[in-house]
């Protein structure tokens, strides 16, 4: 039990440090929460404009004014969908890469570095254990909306 309390209380500082170097990131480049929340999320790819709306909990006509704003900055573009024309896609742009580059690449580069210490079997048991979790959030985060009438 004890080890458990300490693994959660490593977990929320985790969050916290996470959070705070995000707000940092935000702070330099002149990103808020919606918009770092929104590039992120094209971290693997394109992306349609519904879906960052379902991702970032954000209606169609707000999404429209997000890109609208983050292309103007260079920092998305809209393309065509290769397999649909009639869609749209959202992916990052130049100047995502370049805050990237010099904000987040490093970051995981020292990660990757000091997790090599680790064994296989002990960095898949991390990888149970943080997928666990985010199963764990994102069910008590649609409860906890349902709750509240934001679901």
């Amino acid at each position: 039990a004890a080890l458990i309390d300490e693994l959660g209380r490593t977990v929320v500082r985790f969050q916290d440090a996470t959070q705070k170097y995000d707000e940092a990131v935000g702070e330099i480049f002149g990103l808020g929460p919606t918009e770092r929340l929104c590039l992120s999320f094209l971290w693997d790819g394109p992306k349609t404009a519904s879906a960052i709306a379902r991702h970032i909990r954000l209606t169609p006509a707000a999404v429209t004014a997000l890109v609208d704003r983050l292309e103007k900055r260079g920092l998305v573009r809209r393309t065509s969908d290769p397999t649909d024309r009639r869609k749209v896609l959202v992916e990052a742009g130049e100047e995502t890469m370049k805050i990237t580059a010099e904000a987040y690449l490093p970051l995981r580069d020292r990660g990757a570095a000091a997790l090599r210490k680790y064994s296989e079997a002990e960095l898949r048991t991390v990888i149970a254990v943080m997928t666990d979790s985010l199963s764990i959030q994102d069910e008590m985060m649609r409860e906890l909306l349902a709750r509240h009438g934001k679901a």
